[in-house]
């Protein structure tokens, strides 16, 4: 499970802050369905009280990026499973076998709780992208290479080969 977050990020270079989700309040509780895609998870099936109707259920696909505080909970409810899992009534038995273990859910919480963002590797042969701490290292050692931080907003950080130019320090006098 995890909470929407406060203040999300859209738009062009993320300059557009909106609160919350449009389908989900901020702060909202979500629970979150095992990762479907290959993607290390950055886009993530979710299921939680729309913010329009606080009574029923709602599944829906968003950015991980706009979820914090990942933990692990039980689902007890029955509409819960049913929506996280898009099953038919009693059909619940059928969502668990589908859903978390305890390990597995552990393990994603703690690495999604790291906060990471990705970063553009200019001239590297094999791997283009990598994922760096928030906010990133100045330097970042790749394969014996060393990439110097070029430019970073809050969509993602760049590195270049090419160290930063160094500006000459005023004269007094």
């Amino acid at each position: 499970m995890a909470n929407v977050a406060q203040e999300t990020s859209h738009g062009e270079g993320g300059l557009e802050i909106r609160k919350g989700l449009r389908h989900f309040a901020p702060g909202a509780k979500v629970w979150i369905a095992p990762p479907a895609w290959g993607d290390g998870g950055e886009r993530v099936i979710v299921a939680g009280r729309h913010r329009g109707n606080h009574r029923r259920y709602m599944r829906i696909v968003i950015e991980r990026r706009f979820l914090t505080n990942f933990r692990v909970r039980a689902i007890y409810s029955p509409a819960l499973v049913r929506a996280l899992m898009e099953l038919q009534p009693g059909e619940e038995e059928l969502g668990a076998h589908f859903l978390w273990s305890a390990e597995q859910a552990e393990s994603w919480a703690r690495s999604w709780n790291t906060p990471t963002m990705e970063a553009r590797v200019d001239g590297h042969p094999r791997r283009p992208f990598h994922l760096v701490t928030d906010p990133p290292p100045m330097e970042l050692q790749l394969d014996g290479i060393t990439y110097y931080l070029a430019h970073f907003n809050a969509r993602g950080a760049r590195y270049s080969p090419e160290p930063p130019s160094v500006e000459p320090s005023p004269t007094v006098g």
